[in-house]
């Protein structure tokens, strides 16, 4: 045998044990769900809406015409996996999840179902991402499915972005993926937040953020309004940015309540607990810095109108952290983590009080400090820019 059959040989073992594309698929059998709404039937099912992507033909760069990005799925069951499974009758193509957006979950859903037990599917489907974002609907989740986005192809995309926004410059809402609230859920104080939506009464309709809606032992609780969400995310450390507003100094002279801002630009809270005695006492310490964002009443010339003002805000936003504290432990929803926190410290102690830690935390004493240091006034001086 020469020297090229000697070499060749090799190769043509190796192409031989290669595999064939016998159980390759393509990109065409698939249908990608971007976003998925779930909510009770009167029966006490499960009514599962998908919107799937429907790519648009391209001709020299230019769209397809009129038609949507996307189809909207219905199907009935009594689970999700089968509602699930069943999208294949309509659509016709296999469903991924690999690109989906965003879960909707209706509030009467929520309410009456354990979250954990709702989103278990996905989290045992690899094809689906942990960093799916899950919302809870004013009225029934189906619904926000069907508007019109504004910019976006599909309005699951839309949702997207707005908690991702309306989290990084408001402050006004969370962030809460699928990742966070199986976090949450498993902790000791079983609480966890998730971004709160409704919809608006003008036409077109629109969905926007309106808070968060707590979820407690695998039910929502109690629904946060945006104003509220701030002061959580204070307390829970994770304010990213925002606008706090006050009212002006001199309220009691104005017929009209005005509202002057202050745009945060740090805001950090340390939470000091005492879990010597019970109930436990629990110091918070909020430290605030901020630039002036509206003077619409007030003037700062000066380093002793400087710190009246600030005194001031330091005043309302103590009182509204305090209010929140409160609601909470009305509510007996341990929002702050402060269960948590104990079993780190004394899992022994823990153990003692599980069973009666909604009561425990509702006495608990909480005592705050404030802290806010204005940096700018804005502006070259610090005055009102019109006159009385």
């Amino acid at each position: 045998m020469n020297s090229i059959s000697m070499k060749a040989l090799p190769i043509m073992f190796l192409l031989l044990s290669l595999t064939g594309c016998w159980n390759s698929r393509e990109l065409t059998d698939f249908g990608f769900i971007m976003g998925i709404s779930l909510d009770q039937t009167e029966g006490g099912g499960i009514e599962i809406n998908a919107q799937v992507y429907s790519p648009t033909e391209t001709t020299g760069g230019m769209g397809g015409g009129e038609k949507s990005a996307y189809t909207n799925i219905k199907t009935k069951n009594e689970s999700v996996f089968d509602g699930v499974r069943d999208i294949n009758r309509y659509l016709g193509r296999v469903a991924r999840w690999s690109h989906m957006r965003v879960i909707l979950i209706g509030e009467k859903f929520a309410k009456e179902q354990d979250i954990g037990e709702i989103l278990d599917f996905f989290n045992r489907n690899e094809d689906v991402r942990l960093n799916t974002f899950v919302i809870i609907t004013n009225g029934k989740a189906v619904d926000y499915l069907t508007v019109k986005p504004f910019i976006e192809r599909t309005v699951s995309q839309q949702l997207q972005t707005i908690i991702e926004n309306s989290n990084k410059y408001t402050s006004k809402t969370i962030k809460a993926k699928m990742l966070d609230i199986d976090v949450q859920l498993n902790s000791k104080s079983k609480t966890a937040t998730i971004p709160y939506f409704k919809m608006n009464d003008e036409k077109p309709k629109a969905p926007y953020s309106s808070g968060v809606a707590i979820i407690s032992e695998g039910r929502m609780a109690e629904h946060l309004q945006p104003r509220d969400v701030q002061q959580v995310l204070m307390l829970m450390n994770e304010f990213k940015s925002g606008i706090i507003e006050f009212p002006c100094l001199d309220d009691g002279s104005q017929k009209t309540l005005k509202m002057e801002t202050l745009e945060t630009s740090k805001i950090k809270t340390k939470i000091k607990p005492n879990f010597s005695m019970k109930p436990p006492a629990i110091h918070l310490f909020t430290k605030i810095e901020g630039t002036m964002g509206e003077l619409r009443c007030t003037t700062i010339t000066n380093l002793g109108e400087e710190k009246k003002l600030e005194d001031h805000i330091k005043k309302i936003i103590k009182k509204n952290l305090e209010s929140v504290i409160e609601r909470m432990q009305e509510e007996k929803v341990d929002v702050l983590g402060i269960g948590n926190k104990l079993y780190q410290q004394d899992p022994a102690l823990w153990k003692r009080w599980e069973k009666e830690w909604g009561d425990i935390f509702a006495d608990i004493q909480f005592t705050s400090d404030v802290e806010v240091n204005v940096k700018s006034t804005g502006m070259p001086i610090g005055e009102k820019v019109t006159g009385e």
